[in-house]
């Protein structure tokens, strides 16, 4: 409870108003003690005139009555002569004389008010406090829920109520988070439809052209025929590649594709990678140079996706010539894939690795433009990296890197 500032608060000032208002009734009690005391000499002081008017001569007598030790014997005569008047200590002190003038009572009520009275206040004040701050919360609640999430509380010191702005500073923050990631999933998954959807539309136009032509004429002969069938075996074959591919990168954009932990052997990979490009090896040279037994770290299967449409765009841009080039340092492990095409333009290499890019060129006038961004992705979400350079008429090279683990 003492961490809090709003308890600390109220029990420093009740306790210092109870130590104001104790010195001030000691003082004022002190004073009343000494009016009893001055009423209670001068009543001595009638007693002993109005006995010394009857005779002088008591004096020597009386006076050491009120000066010295009075006797049990003397008290208990004069208890006994008084009793009979019905005064003793059962007497009403409203009935005495002295207390009749005296206000002790009066004044002890009042104090007991006057404390109250700035308790309240205190109180008062201190609750006012506490609801502001609660009222602050729920402003701040309100505006989260309208969409504001610029709204800070402050949360220095300690106590329950810089806790709870804490908490809720965090609770609007994971809000805003969540509220952006939501709009980012909207938008990607709005622009993965429209993706699809636009590069859908070319190769079902064809088909739809060709299944016409097909129907209509009852006469073609069978090589045309032959000729249209493969046409459109081909755009069925890109649709179903592009489809394929598309939803590939969703997953790995979206974040939902948990990649595997494993040692890879650079050697099998590239063999691999080669025996699923066979067919676009051929009349192609390809040459592999350097340590071919080194090891890599990642998704065995997703990496040979990422260095297949690496190769498969370098065998598509090459004029007959790739080379694959494997360079260990202490940190990293390089694999280069390197081409002697009509290489890229300054202007184009920043927006290569982009979705649905196509470097303008005869020689690739059927790409679609999505497996080096899928490469990119692939490699990048394993930390890895690609980085690409080229001089045009000359060729082009892709380096990508891994952190290096020794066998």
């Amino acid at each position: 409870m003492l961490r809090n500032k709003e308890f600390r608060s109220i029990i420093i000032k009740l306790i210092l108003i109870q130590v104001i208002f104790s010195i001030l009734i000691f003082f004022i009690m002190d004073k009343q003690v000494d009016k009893l005391k001055e009423d209670f000499i001068e009543r001595d002081m009638a007693l002993v005139g109005n006995l010394l008017s009857l005779d002088e001569d008591l004096e020597d007598i009386i006076v050491p009555y009120f000066t010295k030790h009075i006797s049990l014997e003397n008290k208990n005569l004069g208890e006994e002569a008084l009793e009979k008047y019905g005064y003793n200590t059962l007497l009403n002190k409203e009935l005495h004389p002295i207390f009749q003038n005296n206000n002790i009572s009066l004044m002890a009520t009042l104090f007991t008010l006057f404390l109250i009275i700035p308790i309240l206040v205190i109180v008062s004040n201190e609750y006012k406090k506490t609801y502001k701050k609660v009222s602050n919360v729920s402003t701040a609640a309100e505006k989260v829920v309208d969409g504001d999430f610029d709204v800070y509380l402050k949360e220095d010191g300690e106590g329950e109520f810089n806790i709870l702005n804490y908490q809720f500073n965090q609770m609007a923050n994971r809000l805003e988070n969540s509220i952006s990631t939501l709009k980012k999933e909207k938008l990607f998954l709005k622009n993965i439809i429209s993706d699809i959807s636009h590069q859908l539309k070319t190769p079902l136009s064809s088909l739809i052209v060709i299944n016409h032509i097909l129907n209509e004429d009852e006469n073609m002969n069978m090589e045309t025929r032959k000729d249209f069938l493969e046409k459109e075996k081909n755009q069925l074959d890109r649709m179903e590649w592009l489809i394929i591919n598309l939803l590939k990168l969703a997953k790995i954009e979206s974040g939902t594709i948990e990649f595997k932990k494993e040692k890879i052997n650079i050697s099998n990979l590239l063999d691999n990678t080669l025996i699923a490009l066979n067919e676009k090896i051929a009349n192609q040279e390809i040459t592999i140079e350097g340590m071919e037994n080194s090891i890599i770290y990642g998704d065995e299967n997703w990496i040979q996706e990422a260095f297949i449409n690496m190769v498969k765009n370098a065998l598509e841009h090459s004029r007959g010539k790739v080379k694959i080039q494997i360079e260990d340092n202490p940190l990293f492990t390089n694999i280069k894939i390197i081409d002697n095409g009509i290489g890229i333009k300054n202007q184009h290499l920043a927006h290569i690795f982009e979705r649905f890019f196509k470097v303008n060129s005869e020689e690739k006038s059927d790409s679609i433009g999505i497996g080096l961004n899928l490469a990119k992705l692939i490699i990048e979400a394993q930390n890895g990296s690609i980085s690409v350079k080229s001089q045009e008429n000359i060729g082009t090279e892709f380096n990508i890197s891994f952190l290096k683990i020794n066998n």
